[in-house]
């Protein structure tokens, strides 16, 4: 099947590279928003305005994945919707380096990278980045458009919902709830539900800032 990646920073550069050097896709070119362009090729494919992407790769015969990284993560919720609203359905890239249970359910538009474990009867919704050496233990929920960075740990039982950001090496005890847009800053040991929209941090974790207005936007 022919893919095509919306994005064209070195994120999506990292997506092309494991889609080529272990799935079945082939990339037949790339899109953004017409302002975003500033180059009509990107890695040797054609860049594409997504405002005429269906007319040069119809949702009919083409698949889609959206290569956006974690800087600003309403971002990449939007533009998950806008994709699907032009008809495309999304590919999953599944590392074969990584150990995927038979019982897993999964939606579309998620990259399980190199070492990650999904652990019997975790389920992932859709556009979900789950980083590499990733533990999500049994029966673990991660609802949509989150990104979970590399190292970290689900604990079973617990349910991420939409739009959260784990960063490295964060831990999220067994049973536990993340409400939307939770941001869990790098090596913090979470032990309690989360409130929405609220960054936490530390070993134990606490309550840093809150979010509501502008959403998690991160720099790197």
């Amino acid at each position: 099947m022919k893919l095509v990646i919306y994005g064209n920073s070195d994120f999506a550069e990292l997506i092309s590279y494991y889609f080529l050097s272990d799935s079945d896709y082939e990339i037949a070119g790339y899109c953004v928003d017409r302002v975003f362009i500033n180059d009509s090729t990107f890695l040797d494919k054609p860049l594409i305005a997504f405002e005429e992407i269906e007319s040069i790769f119809p949702p009919t015969q083409y698949h889609m994945f959206i290569a956006i990284g974690y800087k600003n993560m309403r971002l990449r919720k939007a533009l998950f919707k806008k994709t699907k609203d032009k008809g495309y359905i999304h590919a999953n890239f599944i590392s074969s380096k990584a150990l995927v249970d038979s019982s897993n359910l999964m939606g579309e538009n998620n990259a399980i990278l190199h070492n990650v474990v999904l652990e019997p009867f975790a389920k992932l919704g859709n556009n979900n980045i789950i980083n590499t050496n990733v533990t999500v233990c049994h029966h673990a929920v991660i609802e949509n458009d989150c990104f979970i960075a590399a190292n970290s740990l689900i604990g079973g039982y617990s349910i991420i919902k939409d739009n959260c950001f784990i960063g490295f090496s964060a831990t999220i005890l067994h049973k536990l709830t993340l409400e939307n847009e939770t941001l869990i800053a790098a090596g913090t040991l979470m032990n309690q539900n989360s409130t929405a929209y609220t960054m936490y941090a530390g070993i134990p974790a606490k309550v840093i800032s809150n979010h509501q207005k502008q959403g998690i936007q991160l720099k790197g």
